[in-house]
């Protein structure tokens, strides 16, 4: 039986509106090294135990029994084969929400193709559309075709977002968080997605603090004003992408957790 490493699992209020209350499930560990991870200590640090795929299907029921509205998969990648087996073992003991894979982006086609029938939700990052920045800021070279060949697959298999009564029942949701002083980094992401569909459905993030080891960049040290994330929206509108979310200014504060705590989140909502 395989295991996987957790850091915490409960209801969830950060994530975008139709997704509430998320039953959000965090893993520890990522195939990115992000120098402004929010997450640095489940993600780079890994807090966290072990859990094996039945204890993970367990958890899913539970959340359902609490009243999630999805299962809300945060940073899965590395652990994709015990989650399937989880996810099997679930559905079949009465696991009916959704299941959301909420990822940076940066995955193989082939274990996003595994996981075709199992995902309902693809919650990705876009994060970067220059590979010069995803190396400098994550430590790996080919992030741009990586993430939009990774993308393309989930756009094929679950197609556009589905909301019913409210809530997302299936579909893609692509996040993307614009970065202090890189605006065309933003554009290019956008462009991208563009060209896939322009009925996508965007979560343009407003949310960087210059937590972790950003300060190891002197262009990292600062939040992102109001007039570069107004010219990034301002962007994506022009390009016809008008389906989704803008994250207001001074979410930050809402967002920052601390794993070393039994409840790392303050449960305010952020607002989108």
């Amino acid at each position: 039986m395989t295991q996987t490493k957790i850091a915490w699992h409960g209801l969830h209020t950060g994530e975008e509106p139709p997704l509430l209350p998320a039953g959000g499930i965090f893993f520890s560990g990522c195939n990115l090294h992000c120098v402004f991870c929010q997450n640095f200590q489940i993600s780079q640090q890994y807090l966290g135990r072990l859990f094996d795929s039945q204890e993970l299907a367990g958890m899913m029921l539970e959340l359902q029994i609490l009243g999630a509205a999805n299962i809300d998969l945060v940073t899965p990648t590395i652990w994709h084969q015990c989650i399937k087996e989880a996810i099997i073992s679930a559905k079949g003991q009465g696991l009916k929400i959704p299941i959301a894979w909420n990822s940076n982006g940066y995955e193989s086609p082939d274990i996003i193709k595994e996981m075709d029938g199992l995902i309902d939700i693809y919650l990705p990052d876009f994060k970067y559309s220059h590979d010069d920045l995803a190396f400098k800021y994550s430590g790996i070279k080919d992030y741009f075709a990586t993430a939009q060949t990774a993308i393309a697959e989930m756009y094929r298999q679950v197609g556009n977002l589905q909301i019913v009564n409210n809530k997302a029942a299936k579909g893609l949701i692509v996040r993307h968080m614009v970065l202090p002083d890189q605006l065309t980094n933003s554009f290019g992401v956008l462009d991208t997605l563009a060209a896939i569909d322009l009925e996508l459905h965007i979560s343009l993030m407003n949310q960087y603090s210059p937590l972790y080891q950003a300060d190891r960049f002197p262009e990292l040290g600062r939040a992102v004003t109001a007039e570069e994330f107004a010219i990034v929206h301002q962007y994506q509108l022009k390009l016809g992408l008008g389906n989704g979310w803008i994250q207001e200014a001074g979410s930050q504060e809402n967002l920052i957790p601390d794993f070393c705590k039994v409840e790392p989140f303050n449960n305010n909502p952020i607002t989108f």
